[in-house]
């Protein structure tokens, strides 16, 4: 690295710390276009920013131009070099800028003294914010050493010009909308109350004691209490329902606040090195949130942290400011602990709001079985709105900031719209799905818990596509033995009795853990999961077919069905200790018990490659469609900065699943899909084009799916799935389904991102 390399390099720093020291985004470009020019050596530095709509580049500073033409200088996109550079959103280096055809020459900069031109699109999570230019008077191109400079500081400066932008004070006519990356639920309308940890880990100073004995009762009587109120919040839960809720909430907290050596290390460093019980906790979490740093499993990162913060609260006394809530209210978080969601109904909150994206973790998934609305993955200024009116559109993951009253009203019209759609499903809930042309369309349940509680519930579904039997080994404090097993397993299987039910084998690892099953892994996603630890674990495999088949004794409804199969060598292992359990239970009740029908979950697109030999071993198939999806697009569902990447109308994406139905159909073998793409509307019609005729999904929507397939042609969606085949780009395919949906009158049902909006003034 040469020297004018090295002082870039340290220039490019300082620049970065002086920028985002700045009160406002004025003074902020203003620092910006000096400091550049100096470190770069140009005769001009200027910066234009995007406009609302995305149609025009505004010079927003300079050094070197008119500063006359700041905020009336402006072209359209693609227009003059600065609108090519944000069109085509590539750098442009020019020794000479007023001989290229593309020049276009702004009387009002004067700029007609510079020639060289070297400009460089500034990009935030794929949106185009401005673009950032320096010029010279001299003929001659800037070269590798200004364009990688200028490279890395727009990509530095794109988060700070987003955030000064999102939040700038806000015209009080105009109602802000914010786009999340993940929404839940429906509408929610009320206050937003912004909540901050009572405690956080940086806060906690490093004290010793004398009495470390006193410390430690301490300690373990705090994590006493949150297991106790932890029990009681999971009961609640699964007496009203909510139980994949209360798997989450156990899965997240129960797993930490149950591992023997979390404590182990706090009693250690109370005891050995005679910290506080307060600073303890604070030494062992941030010890092991470094351990976590880098790797892929940001839920257990946040939960651990979060956990390490309540624990704290505790210990010094703090009680959550939810506490003191008398109104309904929308909470607005940084990022919200799971423990606080699994409380929301006690607390009149009706809606959240998280920064942070995390539409696979715990707190996303008990939002949603609880029923809440919310919008994740947001960018603005948090204090900014604690206090004023939102309202919450979690079918559209959008954020609306002081409303106008027609805004509300017409919202309020889309609750009521709601409303009466889930009505006029539930008037249908006991039909057959079959469609308009007589094809029948197995809608099934996915299930985790025994359902006793739901009146009539095998009547309103074709069976149980998906039984989690990990969701009830989650909840225990140890592996359940086979007794335990089978009377939970009899219990749906009797329930449901004459209706299959498709029990999964146990599927941890990855997002789910067992307190009891410590698995620590840099990737865990990729890593010791489904049907790798049964397989490794036999003894646990075992007892739980064991269990399955001898709940099944007197219902003949089970199908079996593997988690996560990536190889042959799998089925063929599993299948024979299948065969040995099968043979032991006959021998020990003296019946001749058949053999359940077997099947694998089809989630890692290296079995796509191996259809012709799982057709040979397996009954039928089920797509997993979350993983599988995943996996395919090579996009981490719970990372922010890739979840937009995750397409379901992909193209790849549909002409995978249209492969593995065609080979499953091909075979005779029955083939599902069970993933999150079954329960949506548009998903739905895009699987029935593919040719696929059994879908599973949660309780909540088998009405809707149900009352969709009973509007449409099958023949006629065949007919719609060969086109979205040949088409390349998933927005094509996407609005295929969409104007297909509005021609059969579906589109309130099916196109909810189409709801007719509010006529005020909004701002993006």
């Amino acid at each position: 690295m040469d020297d004018r390399q090295s002082k870039m390099l340290l220039a490019l720093r300082q620049i970065t710390e002086n920028v985002s020291a700045q009160s406002s985004l004025n003074e902020a470009i203003a620092l910006l276009v000096v400091s550049i020019r100096n470190a770069t050596g140009a005769d001009c530095c200027s910066l234009y920013l995007v406009d609302e709509l995305g149609e025009y580049l505004t010079l927003a500073g300079t050094d070197g131009l008119d500063k006359k033409a700041v905020g009336k200088a402006r072209l359209r996109l693609g227009e003059g070099l600065v609108g090519s550079v944000g069109q085509k959103q590539e750098l442009l280096d020019l020794a000479d800028a007023p001989s290229d055809p593309k020049f276009k020459y702004l009387p009002e900069v004067g700029e007609d003294k510079f020639f060289s031109f070297l400009g460089v699109p500034i990009i935030y999570q794929g949106e185009l914010l401005g673009v950032l230019v320096i010029q010279s008077r001299e003929k001659r191109q800037f070269g590798a050493v200004e364009e990688s400079f200028l490279v890395t500081l727009s990509a530095q400066m794109s988060s700070i010009i987003a955030v000064s932008r999102a939040s700038k004070e806000e015209d009080t006519d105009c109602v802000r909308r914010y786009r999340g990356e993940q929404g839940t639920g429906g509408i929610a309308i009320a206050k937003a109350v912004v909540w901050q940890p009572d405690v956080l880990l940086s806060d906690v100073t490093i004290q010793h004691t004398n009495e470390p004995y006193v410390q430690q009762e301490l300690f373990h009587q705090t994590v006493f209490q949150l297991q106790t109120e932890m029990d009681l919040n999971t009961l609640h839960m699964n007496e009203s329902g909510q139980k994949e809720a209360a798997f989450g909430y156990m899965s997240g907290y129960g797993s930490l606040l149950d591992d023997p050596t979390f404590q182990d290390e706090v009693d250690t460093e109370i005891l050995a090195n005679g910290m506080t019980a307060s600073s303890a906790v604070k030494i062992v979490a941030e010890r092991r949130l470094a351990d976590l740093e880098g790797e892929d499993d940001h839920d257990r990162y946040l939960d651990l942290r979060d956990l390490s913060e309540i624990i704290l609260s505790r210990l010094m006394n703090f009680t959550s400011h939810t506490s003191e809530l008398s109104e309904e209210v929308i909470l607005v978080v940084r990022n919200l602990p799971a423990a606080m969601v699994a409380e929301f109904k006690r607390y009149r909150v009706c809606g959240f709001v998280s920064m942070d994206s995390a539409s696979n973790s715990h707190t996303a998934v008990l939002a949603r079985d609880l029923g809440i609305p919310s919008v994740s993955g947001l960018f603005f200024d948090i204090n900014s709105i604690n206090g004023r009116n939102v309202i919450v559109d979690g079918m559209n993951a959008e954020l609306l900031v002081d409303p106008s009253q027609s805004v509300v009203s017409e919202y309020r019209q889309l609750m009521t719209l709601d409303r009466e759609q889930e009505d006029l499903f539930s008037k249908e809930k006991f039909e057959k799905g079959i469609t308009l042309d007589g094809q029948r369309i197995e809608i099934k349940l996915n299930a985790g818990l025994s359902q006793e509680e739901m009146t009539n519930l095998p009547e309103q579904t074709d069976g149980v596509g998906l039984y989690r039997t990990e969701i009830s080994f989650m909840l225990c404090k140890s592996f359940p033995s086979e007794a335990q097993q089978c009377q939970w397993y009899s219990s749906i299987l009797k329930q449901f009795k004459g209706k299959s039910v498709t029990m999964r084998t146990l599927d941890v690892g990855g997002d789910k853990s067992l307190s009891y099953l410590p698995i620590e892994e840099s990737n865990p996603l990729l890593g010791w999961r489904g049907v790798r630890i049964t397989v490794d674990q036999p003894q646990i495999l075992k007892t739980q077919l064991r269990a399955m088949i001898l709940a099944n004794k007197d219902h003949g409804n089970l199908e079996i069905m593997l988690p996560m199969v990536s190889r042959l060598s799998e089925v063929n292992i599993v299948k024979k200790i299948l065969k040995d359990a099968v043979r032991e239970i006959s021998e020990l009740s003296k019946q001749n018990i058949p053999m359940p029908k077997f099947g694998v979950m089809l989630e890692v697109p290296s079995v796509a490659y191996m259809m012709d030999e799982l057709i040979k071993e397996v009954d039928f198939f089920s797509i997993g469609s979350n993983d599988l999806i995943q996996y395919l697009l090579a996009v981490d569902r719970g990372n922010p900065k890739v979840a937009r990447f995750l397409d379901t109308f992909h193209p790849a994406v549909i002409r995978c699943l249209y492969y593995l139905c065609q080979k499953a159909g091909q075979a005779h073998k029955p083939i599902a899909v069970c993933g999150e793409i079954a329960a949506n509307p548009l998903g739905a019609l895009m699987l029935l084009s593919l040719g696929y005729t059994e879908l599973s999904m949660n309780y909540s929507e088998l009405s809707r799916i149900g009352y969709i397939v009973r509007r449409v042609n099958f023949k006629d969606l065949l007919e719609l799935g060969k086109k979205a085949l040949k088409l390349p780009h998933s927005e094509e395919i996407r609005q295929l389904y969409i104007d297909y949906a509005i021609a059969v009158g579906l589109d309130k049902v099916v196109t909810q991102n189409l709801v007719k909006r509010p006529a005020d003034k909004i701002a993006n």
